[in-house]
């Protein structure tokens, strides 16, 4: 699954973010994710998963990375019937079987330590499909794909219909 993952389709918006690895980025990030799915009166369990979503696997970046470059980049494309999350980074990358069971001991922001390993299990079961490549030559990209549903018939078709006019932003922070 490619940021945009079949050629000719038509998308209501695709959000393009190159970020510092900073919290507070996050946080903006995931208000951006939810804005739009709240605008077109997506479902409020599809939404606050996207927001999940759109979190765990930025927060990822900042755990887990240790990228060089201390950015990464961050691609959400809207469609009337789902939300393609992608997430890139340029660190180490990593490998499954090295990643530590959950609920184990292992260390946190500013050094210090916390349980954790939930948000991989979280990611698998709040996504529809998720896919992680190595990013050469250091990095991983993750795509996440969220259906969608909205709280009405008549949101459902105003999304389909804004699915038709392609919009298209892209956001840089210095």
């Amino acid at each position: 699954m490619a940021a945009r993952e079949k050629v000719g389709d038509a998308m209501i918006l695709r959000l393009a973010l190159e970020l510092p690895e900073d919290l507070e980025y996050i946080k903006i990030t995931r208000i951006l994710g939810r804005a739009l799915l709240e605008h077109l009166q997506a479902d409020p369990t599809d939404i606050a998963d996207v927001e999940i979503l759109v979190g765990e696997l930025c927060s990822n970046v900042l755990r887990h990375a240790q990228s060089h470059e201390d950015r990464f980049h961050v691609v959400l494309e809207y469609f009337s019937d789902h939300v393609s999350i992608m997430v890139q980074d340029r660190g180490q990358g990593f490998s499954f079987k090295d990643v530590p069971l959950a609920g184990t001991s292992r260390a946190d922001f500013g050094g210090g330590k916390r349980v954790g390993g939930y948000g991989m299990t979280l990611i698998q079961s709040l996504s529809d499909r998720l896919e992680f490549h190595r990013t050469d030559p250091h990095g991983t990209t993750v795509c996440a794909e969220k259906k969608l549903r909205y709280r009405t018939e008549d949101a459902a078709a105003a999304a389909a219909r804004l699915n038709q006019a392609e919009g298209h932003a892209e956001v840089t922070t210095s």
